[in-house]
């Protein structure tokens, strides 16, 4: 344990469910401390407007239980889990920290916070829409049991699946540790809500919903030029997806790609604005924010440059 004097930086954010709508400014309760014990930070946010507004508190700075940057949501009919933003009248949260970090294996030093600032107004948006399912406790990610009775395709649907969600966390780290990659920037250049996109790719990973993956069947009868596409809210894997590669030989030929693309329409309410690596990165930002070969094409390339 060290107890030298340890300065701590601080961050004030603006943002918002539109321009101004929300002020988040971070303090500590000292600006400098001779343990990490002693390390409490307070969050005040506050409605600059006119109006109240009604946000979640679960997953951000006004959840005040020891969370992570996990997103945690359970029974949003519980008004436990909101919180009413009153106008000219801020909430403060204090927060101890130590329980979540190592600060000790870095020694004494400048240690910078940021508040975890993404709130929702309704769990009816998609970004944020969750269902109860099982959960598959050996890898955490909410069970997605293909529904094939065709042995070797349901391994085929099983591994890529697996892959998939591999894939997209690893994005998903990737917008943490390398926030100015050349792979953010070619795929969601210009959008300023990073938090926003990890958090899609967070879903992609986890939350399938009703979600059902079929082989065998062509319910939207597309298979005759699709690899695989989603309807009525069920992914429908055709025969032509088993012709793509894994491990990435062609970055636009992986089945786990495939399944992150349907995945992303299912979780993340994402759409088909543009196909191809090269042509989504035209895109505008607007549109890349929503369309799932962005969010495919950032995750294989970062796959690939981080591990071929």
């Amino acid at each position: 344990m060290f107890r030298s004097a340890i300065p701590l930086s601080l961050t004030t954010l603006a943002l918002g469910l539109s321009s101004g709508d929300i002020k988040v400014t971070l303090n500590a309760v000292s600006s400098s401390v001779s343990s990490i014990e002693d390390i409490i930070l307070t969050t005040v946010i506050s409605s600059p407007t006119s109006s109240d507004i009604r946000v979640i508190k679960s997953a951000n700075v006004l959840d005040d239980s020891p969370s992570d940057s996990f997103a945690i949501h359970t029974g949003f009919s519980n008004e436990a889990n909101f919180a009413t933003i009153l106008a000219g009248q801020p909430i403060a949260v204090n927060h101890t920290v130590t329980a979540l970090y190592d600060f000790g294996s870095h020694g004494t030093g400048t240690f910078a916070f940021k508040p975890w600032t993404y709130f929702q107004t309704d769990i009816d948006q998609p970004v944020i829409e969750r269902h109860v399912i099982d959960v598959d406790e050996a890898s955490g990610n909410r069970a997605l049991n293909p529904n094939c009775n065709d042995g070797g395709k349901l391994q085929n649907i099983r591994d890529s699946i697996s892959f998939a969600r591999s894939l997209t966390g690893g994005a998903a780290s990737d917008i943490r540790n390398r926030p100015n990659s050349n792979e953010w920037n070619k795929f969601f250049g210009n959008v300023n809500n990073r938090d926003e996109i990890w958090y899609r790719f967070d879903l992609i990973a986890g939350d399938v919903g009703n979600c059902q993956v079929y082989c065998n069947r062509d319910d939207a009868s597309v298979c005759n030029r699709a690899a695989a596409c989603v309807w009525n809210g069920n992914v429908y894997m055709c025969d032509n997806f088993l012709t793509f590669q894994e491990p990435i030989e062609q970055i636009n030929n992986s089945k786990g790609g495939v399944v992150l693309h349907e995945l992303s329409h299912v979780s993340a309410d994402t759409t088909d604005h543009a196909y191809g690596c090269q042509t989504v990165q035209g895109l505008s930002t607007q549109q890349k924010r929503n369309n799932a070969d962005d969010y495919q094409c950032m995750a294989l390339n970062v796959y690939r440059i981080l591990n071929c």
